[in-house]
């Protein structure tokens, strides 16, 4: 300030006029360049590998968001570490909106799975919730002809009954876990796999007795007749498989569940840019040919605003946090 004292008033003057105008100026540079978002292809993280449920729903979903928004929204799989690897690279990505993840829930449970991540939930930021997958429950043992029978099959401790799933943690995991204290089974145990793949390899030879997954990723084995379809896990009948019950039907009330996928940015990701982002994917989430394509898949659209996604994410975190604890479960 002592430097300024040498000039007359008349360029004191200015130069505080034009740091009043840099300083207006500023917010109003960064208003409209939030508006012309995007100007640049946006990048896409699915933690998951190439052509599983979450990949084909984000390719269909951001497909579809790139048309109404002018810029491509290119699919990036960063499969590895129960969605960590994935994960991390968004939350240390610059909080632009040209790097986003899509999340399931094994996102959540992550908190609870580990003690130590690179990320906290504060890291991120929830854009809206894409989807909700109802699940399916196959088994191959020919004893089971509904999730009672199935259950009872896991009382008998000579032969314990196998469940898999596709990782510590996940839906299937968690769902399965549900299933077992719902039925008052005492004699079970959980085999985990690195992906779906391998663990239905071992449920079609019946190394193993059952589990949920998706009905895109069973629908094969069901229809070949390979696989039995017990019960669906949603709120109604999949249209997929409209001849099995739920599990609300099968005597499980408590049961109704889906697998959901979202939409996440880095926390400090400007306002406008996450309102946009939300609002344009809840548009096209309403597109009939969408709609069509994910029934397909037993999936619904749901398109949620930021703040619901965020109250959404924080009661799987604490419910299936509270399950994952009670189990001594950690993946440190």
């Amino acid at each position: 300030m002592k430097d300024l004292d040498r000039f007359p008033l008349s360029q004191k003057l200015l130069c505080a006029a034009a740091a009043t105008l840099a300083i207006a100026w500023a917010p109003s540079a960064a208003a409209e360049a939030n508006a012309a978002y995007p100007q640049r292809p946006v990048r896409v993280v699915v933690p998951y590998s190439a052509g599983g449920n979450t990949d084909i729903i984000a390719r269909e979903v951001m497909r579809r968001v790139a048309d109404k928004l002018g810029q491509p929204f290119v699919v990036d799989n960063k499969p590895g570490g129960n969605s960590i690897i994935g994960t991390d690279i968004v939350a240390k990505a610059a909080p632009d909106g040209y790097t986003l993840l899509i999340a399931i829930g094994a996102y959540a449970n992550n908190f609870a799975l580990y003690k130590k991540l690179p990320f906290a939930p504060s890291d991120l930021a929830p854009v809206t919730q894409l989807t909700k997958t109802s699940l399916v429950l196959v088994t191959a043992r020919p004893a089971a002809g509904t999730p009672r029978q199935l259950a009872s099959l896991g009382n008998d401790s000579a032969a314990p009954l196998t469940y898999a799933s596709s990782g510590m943690g996940s839906a299937a995991h968690i769902l399965s876990e549900r299933f077992v204290r719902a039925a008052g089974m005492t004699a079970s145990q959980h085999v985990p796999y690195k992906g779906t793949t391998d663990a239905v390899s071992d449920l079609l030879s019946d190394r193993v007795g059952f589990m949920f997954d998706a009905v895109s990723a069973m629908g094969p084995h069901i229809k070949s007749g390979k696989l039995k379809a017990l019960a669906v896990t949603g709120e109604s009948r999949s249209p997929v498989l409209p001849d099995i019950p739920t599990m609300r039907e099968a005597g499980y009330p408590d049961m109704g569940a889906y697998a959901w996928a979202g939409l996440l940015a880095p926390a400090t990701t400007p306002r406008p840019i996450v309102e946009r982002l939300a609002v344009t994917t809840a548009e096209v989430l309403k597109d009939p040919e969408l709609v069509k394509k994910l029934a397909s898949i037993s999936t619904e659209p749901v398109g949620s605003t930021p703040a619901q996604f965020g109250q959404f994410i924080r009661s799987e975190s604490e419910s299936n946090g509270k399950l994952i604890q009670s189990l001594g479960v950690s993946l440190d």
